[in-house]
């Protein structure tokens, strides 16, 4: 993992095209505990989220068995029942389905404490979010409970920048514990967890289960676990742990052709719905007997393979519905297909998928796959207007190809309403033109972004293919051709934003002869090395603190104060565990080369800046070096230190650098929380 010195960290599309106005102001001191702990929380993974809306879950009348199983252990009064319930099973198999399944009528008949559904897609995999989402949503049904968590919070923020260790004691046990005090005891109430292994962090993984038995053991909070997931090794091995394996049922979800009645009742509604959706009635059997037996046996027990099937046909009319059916046909008919391993067959339903996409987007397609794959991607929240804005793809272009790929991703309508958003918010102009009243921040700009819509991978299945070149083959994303093309075109449109606009003291204005922020819109070409030398740093550091606010945020990898002319970076204590410091050298290397940075000093010329290399001098276990980015009006002073022995790496950009220096040096381990104010 490198720390990043591209560009990237300024791109400036999301605010171009976004505004409203009319919404809520908050009140002048500051919002409640609730709110701060709602704005640490990831609504969207919870059982009910509208953004999980097309997530899978069982269809009536299959999976009976194991939905009752799992409701009545949920429900039980037994106190000899077993606190924790893991189901395990390879990919595709239905374990969501039957999370959500059974999360659901837990909802609905009042018993659920709390879900959190991990995804690759979003913030759903981030743990930093996993207590606070959990006690969020206890917070909303439990009202004792929730006077209690949020004055902690009001008095503490720091709360929520935390060890996961202390956020759960924190949030969850002891205000329990004072409510079980006051004779309010709660009652035993079960919390769903799926996805467990496509939480980002594998250390997090091992970390929630600890910490979820160390619970159960001492019975420190009365509630029951029921956990979902892969059985990947680090999860396996910590359920084998004695004193854990002690608490779980263990439940194994096969790949089997024992579900092949429940696979048979998908398919056949499935069809059936496709048809009546339509209100088609049609003179003889679609699709035949003889078709529902192929697919069931392609399927081979897998539930991802069947709702693939379903998804590919159903985005045609039914014109195409025949063609696409026989489409799949002709592929499990080829010799040898039975005899590939399990995952092939869906393998060769995604690659059919991405082989029926016209020539003339197959190559926009590729750049977006690879970036939605690129490592640390997936985890992000894929913005719609950002991705479009940032790879110039227009609207119909992204039409289309949403259209060809919607058997593999989904993309979610806006689901929040404007009025639920932060203060007058004009949507007609971009960050830079707000009225006085407005007041920008990272939370802001991520909450406006997600009102355009946000795409997603539909199975990690699909993710692990495109990642596979041994599976995806031609298409395989991550060509060294097709990633730079993504950075030429990423580049190229910062380039053309950044020429649209001038400096203007603290401010950008539209550049003489610009119409409007939208005419900066093109589908961009170009030579990576030429276009980063060519980089207006300077505008994208107004623009990033135009956009962010003179303000704090933190993020799963990294915190960052952004202050008048100087944007400072942390990388968080996880992320610090991962960081390559060899890549890093490697990269500043390949930078200097290229002339897109070049050694600093305030007081010396650059040239024997370069030759003595002042800031490359280092004492065993620190580092720090000192460069300017960019060239000439358009450059900023980048500064970055790591040491191995505090273990931090920090970094900055500014227009001033003796200001931006002083107040880092007073200040760089008290800087990193949400309260710290910038000495003057």
């Amino acid at each position: 993992m490198s720390a990043s010195l591209g560009p990237h960290d300024f791109v400036i599309t999301g605010g171009e095209f976004i505004g409203r106005q009319n919404v809520r102001v908050h009140q002048a001191n500051g919002p409640s505990g609730i709110n701060i702990l709602l704005e640490a929380s990831t609504p969207e993974a919870a059982v009910d989220a509208g953004e999980r809306d097309y997530d899978p879950r069982c269809y009536p009348g299959t999976r009976e068995q194991y939905i009752k199983d799992v409701t009545s252990w949920a429900t039980t009064n037994d106190n000899n029942q077993l606190p924790i319930y893991w189901m395990k099973g390879p990919a595709g198999v239905g374990k969501s389905a039957i999370a959500q399944t059974c999360a659901k009528a837990m909802k609905d008949s009042g018993h659920l404490g709390a879900a959190f559904f991990f995804s690759v897609n979003g913030r759903r995999n981030d743990h930093t979010r996993f207590f606070p989402t959990l006690a969020y949503q206890l917070a909303t049904t439990l009202p004792d409970y929730r006077k209690i968590v949020g004055s902690r919070i009001y008095n503490d923020k720091t709360l929520l920048t935390k060890t996961m260790s202390t956020q759960f004691k924190s949030l969850i046990v002891e205000p329990l514990q004072e409510l079980r005090e006051k004779g309010r005891e709660v009652r035993r109430r079960p919390i769903f967890i799926d996805g467990l292994d496509e939480c980002e962090s594998q250390d997090a993984q091992v970390e929630i289960l600890k910490l979820i038995a160390a619970s159960a053991q001492a019975k420190s909070t009365p509630f029951c676990w029921a956990i979902f997931s892969r059985p990947e090794p680090q999860i396996t091995s910590t359920f084998a742990l004695v004193h854990i394996s002690s608490l779980c049922c263990i439940v194994y979800l096969p790949i089997s052709h024992n579900n092949d009645k429940d696979i048979e009742l998908y398919l056949r509604t499935g069809f059936e719905n496709m048809l009546q959706r339509r209100n088609m009635v049609l003179s003889s059997p679609w699709p035949t007997e003889e078709d529902i037996s192929k697919l069931i046996d392609a399927a081979a027990g897998l539930f991802a393979y069947a709702a693939t099937v379903l998804c590919f046909i159903d985005k045609h009319s039914y014109a195409g519905f025949r063609e696409t059916l026989q489409a799949v046909l002709d592929v499990i008919a080829k010799p040898g297909f039975h005899s590939l391993p399990i995952f092939s067959n869906l393998d060769s339903l995604y690659t059919l998928i991405l082989q029926r996409v016209p020539d003339d987007i197959l190559r926009p397609i590729k750049v977006l796959l690879c970036w939605m794959t690129l490592s640390g991607q997936e985890g992000q929240d894929l913005n719609v207007v950002a991705l479009c804005n940032l790879f110039g793809i227009s609207e119909t272009t992204f039409k289309s190809i949403y259209h060809y790929l919607q058997a593999v991703v989904a993309y979610q309508e806006p689901s929040q309403s404007i009025g639920e958003l932060v203060p007058l918010v004009d949507l007609a102009q971009p960050f830079y033109h707000q009225g006085s009243l407005f007041e920008p921040s990272v939370s802001l700009r991520y909450q406006l972004l997600e009102i355009h819509g946000t795409l997603t991978f539909l199975h990690k299945s699909f993710l692990e293919f495109l990642r596979d070149s041994t599976r995806s083959s031609t298409f395989f994303p991550h060509t060294a051709e097709i990633v730079m093309e993504l950075w030429d075109c990423q580049l190229q449109q910062q380039v053309d934003r950044a020429s649209g606009y001038v400096i203007q003291g603290p401010r950008l204005e539209l550049a003489p002869g610009t119409a409007s922020s939208s005419t900066l819109l093109s589908w961009p070409h170009g030579n990576l090395l030429l276009l980063l030398k060519k980089l207006h740093h300077r505008k994208f550091l107004i623009a990033e603190r135009l956009i962010d606010g003179l303000s704090w945020s933190a993020h799963s990898h990294e915190y960052t104060q952004t202050m008048e002319g100087t944007t400072f970076r942390c990388l968080s204590p996880e992320e610090f565990e991962e960081f390559d410091w060899a890549e890093f050298q490697a990269d500043v290397k390949g930078a200097e080369n290229a002339g897109i940075i070049k050694a600093f000093h305030p007081r010396t010329p650059s040239i024997i800046a370069s030759i003595t290399n002042l800031y490359s001098q280092h004492k065993p276990g620190e580092h720090h070096g000192l460069y300017k980015l960019g060239c000439g009006e358009n450059s900023v002073v980048w500064y970055w230190e790591y040491n191995t022995k505090k273990r931090y790496f920090h970094q900055f950009r500014t227009v001033d650098y003796d200001r931006a220096m002083r107040i880092y040096k007073a200040e760089k381990f008290k800087m990193w929380i949400e309260s710290w104010v910038p000495p003057s």
